[in-house]
């Protein structure tokens, strides 16, 4: 589950820092920003279907 929270922080950062500190220019800084954002709700989407698949467990042993 840590390794999901890493890479949502890998990809916001690289987006973030192609946004405001770009090293590239033109289509390539479009690439590393949309590729950083893709990765973190690629990430994102993981832990929130981890968590809800677990509320859901949870919700079916209480019941």
């Amino acid at each position: 589950m840590y390794l999901n929270y890493i890479g949502m922080l890998v990809g916001l950062i690289i987006a973030l820092i192609n946004i405001f500190d770009p090293q590239f220019e033109g289509f390539m800084r479009l690439v590393m920003v949309s590729g950083g954002l893709l990765v973190f709700m690629l990430h994102l989407k993981i832990v929130l279907d981890k968590k809800r698949s677990k509320a859901v467990k949870e919700n079916e042993t209480k019941s």
